[in-house]
């Protein structure tokens, strides 16, 4: 079994890859996925298909080359935290954006039960101004 940092780890490429299949697989059902108030999409998700259509398919949607680049990957048991930064290019504006993050995802098990953000959305909105 894979340990709860491996899991995030692979997360991340799969996210690089678009490997939406395996980023399900890591999901818990009832998944809770909390972007900050202000972030495009901001609020709480619950589940995969919720999380797929309004956090996800937004950013294909709205944003070029968006990624999400971590520096460092912290253990701390059930809770393991990414730290990085974002980049992107919004499509309506064409301007871009780097602002750091961090991510925090809760497990249980060997899923991913809870993701928080953390990050400034005033770098995020003034791109997409």
């Amino acid at each position: 079994m894979k340990s709860n940092i491996e899991i995030i780890e692979e997360l991340y490429r799969d996210f690089s890859n678009g490997n939406i299949e395996s980023i399900k697989e890591k999901f818990a059902p009832e998944i809770e996925w909390i972007q900050m108030k202000g972030f495009p999409n901001g609020g709480c998700h619950i589940g995969f298909d919720d999380i797929q259509k309004n956090v996800f398919k937004k950013f294909n949607e709205n944003w070029t080359n968006w990624t999400a680049n971590v520096d460092e990957f912290l253990d701390a048991g059930e809770s393991i935290f990414a730290i990085g930064h974002y980049e992107g290019k919004y499509n309506k504006t064409g301007k871009s954006f780097k602002a750091d993050f961090i991510h925090r995802y809760g497990l249980k098990e060997g899923q991913i039960t809870k993701f928080t953000q953390y990050t400034d959305t005033n770098l995020v909105v003034k791109a997409m101004a």
